[in-house]
């Protein structure tokens, strides 16, 4: 199950601009790995990272989706302010 499930209006380059711009602020790792359907933002296999986490985002009808996953129960809280504002 996805921590966040979400949409935003911006298409997948606008967000991934702002999203990575304020995960570097805060000192966050992250790569983007493209796929056929989108891609996925993450900090897995990154050094010291504490919990990684998992962004999928996926062109949708006039919209871009947003699902977070991460390693641990609760979303990381720096992640999730940057998927919020960038939204």
């Amino acid at each position: 199950m996805p921590l966040l499930d979400a949409r935003t209006s911006r298409p997948i380059d606008e967000f991934g601009a702002c999203f990575t711009q304020r995960v570097e602020r805060v000192g966050r790792a992250w790569a983007y790995l493209p796929s056929a359907r989108g891609g996925t933002f993450t900090d897995s296999g990154a050094h010291a990272a504490a919990a990684s986490y998992w962004l999928q985002v996926r062109p949708a009808a006039e919209s871009t989706q947003l699902r977070l996953f991460a390693g641990v129960s609760s979303p990381p809280v720096d992640v999730l302010a940057a998927v919020r504002e960038c939204r």
